[in-house]
């Protein structure tokens, strides 16, 4: 989560410097600016000596607008961590009086405005605003000050959101924009820390940790002269993520056990928080549960919890190591904790939904209202400029009968080829406001389909699931306790348990038909794949080639495509009686290549043809890529369909 901010390294003799140069000002308005300036430095360690410098700033401003808006700005940012409404409404407030001068300066305090909302938006959950207000309203700003470190630094922010929401491949291009944009100039060192080492953290998540080993070695060049600075902290945090994903677990835990006292010595409980939980992963991997679950539950203790998510996930984190340590009722209790708090987020998430939709749709109807009046003030712009030229045609004849005649003539021609052009390129505009809206429609059909695809899912795997999970450990407690009474005599209580078994094992197979665990985590290919192999039956064989498929696409692509392909061949399991499926994909940078071949009974596939839903399905889709379709089919001669897909970011 991207904070308000860090303190400087090598900065002990900062505050210092301000406050000499404070005593020997010659202004006011140097004063106000140095005030403002210690008041920022103290706003992350004494709120009390923040805000005598804040308001010291204050008295120094009269009767200078430039500065008053400047205090409201430092107001808002000592506000941040405290009264987060009030914050927000200052820098909103502040943006608005800044607006009025035309300095750089003034660009830059309207970017940190705009960057320091964003922020707050994100600690209410709402991320996706944290990325509107830095791409549409920050970055912009900054880039007009020509400021490029705080463009790039901006840039990383933007990734990190990315990372949080676990879109790993967008949040690399970010972090490689924010880097390359920061080494254009010479950035401070906390920034160039914290560029390398969100990126080094996200190419670890991206199972990809052979690329953060060389921003490791930065890293640690960069922090060498500064052991003790907070960053150490989350360098080797990033450490051991890199240490575990790389399997060498005691380099991880050497790393978590030298970051914890620095940690503690800082007062940095968040971040301790953080290491204790990476020990817990640690411990969890090398396989001894119960120095895992100690861990665990200093994390839980801590409750130092930025998001639900991370509460809900340390519930479930529980449930597991419990169940690994055989301690059935503690598991089933965190188990039940973990559904509950799950229930809860997702509430407060559908409400957000609700409310995302609801102004999207105003705003699509807002749109097409002013599509409507264009239009019609085109056809009256046409209709004043016939009139016109009717009119001097009128004056024209008033002047000579023999002019007018082969005038009108001339003009009569001209008058009715331009009518018809202008008739044409009028059903030509329509023609593609239509397909535009056709386009929209189709996308939100997608993306709604997939929504609610995502909740069923979850709501069967975490809801339901959870249940009979939770049931089915009761159960298994209940009969070991019968066995010790009275052995040998429950033979109907182990075929319910096996039954139940099996109606979890079935629950999860419909969910992960939904939406598919293995596509999040492992890839397009690999879901690709597991569909093939989970779909193959003795009556019908399935065979399955990817050549250069890019992982790194946009998750919302890879799930289209993974649609198709799973309706292609439900349609040719369930229509063609076919016993052998070829299923072939390829990737040419931003063109993707599908084709679904199978032996089947095939079908008529004339013009005239009625087609089914599957096949309308399937169309919509590649439309949804801006992709084109072929279906090749004749009766007993089996079907082939040919996609041709665009991915482009």
């Amino acid at each position: 989560m991207a904070g308000s901010g860090q303190p400087m390294l090598g900065a002990a003799h900062y505050p210092d410097s301000l406050q000499h140069l404070l005593n020997h000002a010659q202004d006011d308005s140097a004063r106000a600016r140095l005030s403002y300036f210690l008041s920022d430095y103290w706003s992350y360690t004494d709120t009390a000596k923040a805000g005598y410098y804040l308001h010291l700033g204050q008295r120094f401003s009269k009767n200078k607008p430039y500065l008053q808006a400047l205090y409201t700005f430092y107001d808002a940012l000592l506000l941040h961590d405290f009264q987060l409404e009030q914050a927000a409404q200052k820098y909103m407030e502040a943006e608005k009086q800044l607006a009025k001068f035309p300095y750089k300066e003034a660009l830059v305090y309207r970017a940190r405005a705009w960057r320091n909302y964003g922020t707050l938006q994100q600690r209410k959950d709402n991320e996706m605003e944290m990325v509107e207000v830095l791409l549409n309203h920050a970055i912009p700003l900054v880039r007009k000050a020509g400021d490029l470190e705080r463009e790039g630094a901006y840039y990383i922010d933007v990734g990190l959101v990315y990372m949080n929401q676990l879109m790993h491949s967008k949040a690399e291009i970010f972090f490689e924009k924010g880097i390359t944009t920061l080494k254009k100039t010479t950035p401070k060192l906390e920034n160039l820390f914290l560029a390398l080492d969100n990126r080094a953290k996200n190419f670890c998540y991206m199972d990809s940790a052979q690329y953060a080993q060389p921003l490791l070695d930065e890293i640690g060049a960069l922090l060498k002269p500064y052991p003790d600075a907070e960053y150490n902290i989350d360098y080797a945090l990033t450490k051991a993520i890199y240490y575990r994903k790389t399997g060498q677990l005691a380099e991880a835990l050497k790393s978590l056990q030298a970051g914890i006292p620095l940690a503690q010595r800082l007062k940095q409980a968040r971040l301790e928080n953080s290491l204790q939980f990476q020990v817990y992963k640690v411990y969890s991997a090398m396989g001894t549960y119960k120095l895992a679950l100690g861990a665990l539950q200093t994390v839980i203790k801590n409750k130092q919890y930025t998001f639900m998510e991370d509460e809900v996930m340390h519930a479930f984190e529980m449930s597991e190591t419990y169940a690994h340590l055989d301690d059935i009722p503690n598991a089933y209790s965190w188990l039940k904790k973990y559904s509950i708090l799950r229930d809860t987020m997702y509430l407060r998430n559908l409400k957000a939904g609700i409310s995302d939709m609801e102004t999207k749709f105003n705003t699509a109807e807002k749109e097409k209202k002013i599509a409507l009046l264009q239009a019609e003030n085109k056809e009256t712009a046409l209709k004043a400029k016939n009139s016109r030229l009717s009119t001097l045609i009128l004056i024209v004849v008033c002047l000579a009968i023999l002019v007018v005649l082969i005038f009108v003539m001339i003009t009569y021609r001209t008058f009715k080829k331009l009518a018809a052009q202008r008739e044409l390129n009028y059903q030509q505009e329509l023609k593609e406001m239509e397909q535009q809206r056709q386009i929209v429609t189709t996308e939100a059909m997608l993306e709604g389909e997939e929504r609610e695809r995502r909740r069923v899912a979850r709501d069967l795997h975490d809801g339901l699931g959870g249940m009979l999970a939770g049931i089915k450990l009761k159960l298994s407690s209940h009969a070991s306790s019968q066995r010790h009474h009275y052995p040998g005599d429950q033979p109907e209580l182990g075929t319910i348990i096996d039954q139940l078994d099996k109606s979890v094992t079935e629950l999860r197979r419909i969910a992960r038909n939904m939406m598919p665990e293995s596509l999040i985590r492992f890839g397009l290919q690999t879901a690709l794949k597991d569909l093939c192999e989970s779909l193959m039956t003795r009556e019908t064989q399935i065979s399955f080639t990817a050549l250069d498929v890019d992982e790194r696409m946009e998750l919302s692509t890879q799930v289209v495509i993974y649609r198709i392909i799973q309706e292609a061949l439900a349609n040719a399991i369930r229509h063609s009686k076919a016993r052998n499926i070829i299923v072939q994909c390829s990737q040419d940078e931003n063109r993707f290549y599908i084709t679904v071949e199978d032996d089947g009974i095939g079908f008529n596939s004339t013009a005239g043809a009625k087609k089914g839903m599957g096949l309308i399905n399937i169309e919509n889709r590649v439309k949804y890529l801006n992709g084109k379709i072929d279906v090749v089919s004749a009766t007993n001669e089996g079907t082939t369909i040919n996609m041709e897909l665009n991915v482009a970011a």
